[in-house]
Parts: C-alpha cells; structure tokens; sequence
C-alpha cells in the first residue's frame, strides 16, 4: 500500500472510530440499488488514454471543517455538487499510480454532506452489464462528515450518485480489474 493510500485509510479508520465513539452506533447498513443515469454535476472530462469514460475531474480544495474529523482541513481532491453541500474525497487521485479497482474489499471514501442528513450512495456501470454498487454506510454521523466504503463489483466506467436532504452529487471514475 502506498504511502498516501496508508495515511488516508488511518485518518478514515481513526475518523470512523471516533464518529463511532460519539454517536455509540455500530451498525453499517450496506446499500445497493440501480440509479438512475443523472447528469454529473461537475463537468467531466474525457480521458482517452484510460477508454472513452467520461471520467469527472475532482477539484482541488479545502474540505469544510468539522468536529468529527481530528485533523484541520487540508487541501485535497474532491467531487462536490454546485451548492457544495455534499463533498466526497478522491484521494486516489492524488497519486499518479493509485487507481481504483473492482475489490470485494471496496475503497474507503470520506463524504462530507449536510450536517445529520442520512446519505444514500448507488451507482451504476455506464459501459457495460455489471451489478450495482455497492455501499456501506455507517449509522449516526451527526455532523457533516461520513465514512463509507464503496465496492465496485467489476471494473469500468461508473456514475455514483449520492443524496442527502435535499442535495445530489453524481461523478464518473474509472473502475480497473481486480490487481493481482
């Protein structure tokens, strides 16, 4: 595992216990269901050398700050809708040779979504037959940040939708197969 990989999985796990700890839930409700194919609210761009997968460039910014997460906010890549109520980590990014994968063991992601409102995530292949996303989510984050692991069943090109409240964040990302 790479450097940037171990230090965003410790500061999830550390964030997770800690929400855990506040809130006295233990529960992880996993999630898959078909989304329907909204547009992305960020502008994707094409990446040729990876396929025709219009994968969503995330923005480089500061996370809002928030009592659930130890550290203060740093800079980082995320996907986040226009009104910026829901923000979710792209960590991956961040190194060149990090790639998502298909993995029964999934890829943690940290959301930040209105303050309490209960975050649902599906998504969907866009290039192919696949089964759905699957989602765990946690039970009682209070305050805008959410840990969440993220399974993709097979690689390809897939749209994540997430909700909470009111608010909607869709991207696009490139799925890899399984590394050996």
């Amino acid at each position: 595992m790479r450097a940037p990989a171990r230090s965003l999985t410790l500061f999830l796990s550390c964030s997770v216990l800690i929400g855990l700890a506040l809130t006295g839930c233990t529960a992880i409700t996993p999630q898959a269901a078909n989304a329907s194919s909204p547009s992305p609210s960020t502008s994707p761009a094409d990446d040729t050398t990876i396929s025709a997968c219009p994968v969503t460039e995330p923005l480089w910014v500061k996370p809002p700050d928030d009592p659930a997460v130890g550290n203060p906010p740093a800079y980082g890549h995320y996907f986040v809708n226009r009104d910026r109520s829901i923000w979710a980590s792209a960590w991956w990014t961040e190194a060149e040779e990090y790639r998502l994968h298909a993995s029964e063991d999934g890829v943690k992601v940290g959301w930040f979504r209105p303050a309490g409102a209960t975050l649902a995530i599906t998504g969907q292949r866009l290039d192919g037959e696949a089964p759905p996303l699957e989602a765990h989510i946690p039970c009682c984050y209070p305050t805008r940040f959410q840990a969440t692991g993220l399974i993709f069943p097979t690689e390809g090109c897939w749209e994540v939708v997430a909700r909470a409240g009111e608010s909607e964040l869709s991207f696009i990302v490139q799925v890899e197969r399984e590394s050996e």
